[in-house]
C-alpha cells in the first residue's frame, strides 16, 4: 500500500511542476513583454534585459519587418511566404496584450504580444 501511495504522488508531482512551470513561463514572458512596452525603449538591449531566462523579446512593425530578434539579419520580414504562420497570428497583437498559438517545425508555439504603435512586441515559448 505504501509503495502505491509513493507511485501515486510521484506521478501527482510530476504532472504539477510541468504546468506550474509553465504558468510561471507565461507570467515572465508577459511582465517582460510589458516592461519593453512601457519603457518606450524598443531596442535590443531593453529587449535583452527584460527577456526571461533563455528565451527572448522581439520588436517588429505591422507590416512584419523584424527590428530587434536574435536572427533579424537572417529572417529580416514575418511577412514572406515561408513565414506567414507566424505571422498571420502575431499580427492578431492588441494594446492589452494577447496569447497567439501557431505551430513552426512541428512543435506548437505559444508567443504573447503587445501592440504600440505601429510595432508589435512579443516574447514566447
Amino acid at each position: 500500500m505504501k509503495r502505491v501511495a509513493l507511485i501515486s504522488l510521484v506521478l501527482l508531482l510530476g504532472l504539477c511542476v510541468p504546468f506550474s512551470a509553465i504558468a510561471a513561463d507565461k507570467e515572465a514572458i508577459e511582465k517582460g513583454v510589458s516592461a519593453v512596452v512601457s519603457s518606450g525603449k524598443l531596442d535590443d538591449e531593453t529587449c535583452k534585459a527584460n527577456a526571461p531566462e533563455s528565451l527572448y523579446i522581439f520588436v517588429m512593425e505591422e507590416g512584419g519587418k523584424l527590428l530587434v530578434h536574435p536572427k533579424k539579419d537572417a529572417i529580416q520580414n514575418l511577412n514572406a511566404p515561408k513565414y506567414q504562420v507566424i505571422y498571420d497570428e502575431v499580427k492578431k497583437a492588441s494594446p492589452e496584450g494577447v496569447w497567439v498559438k501557431y505551430n513552426w517545425d512541428g512543435k506548437e508555439k505559444n508567443t504573447f504580444v503587445k501592440k504600440v504603435g505601429d510595432k508589435i512586441v512579443g516574447c514566447g515559448y
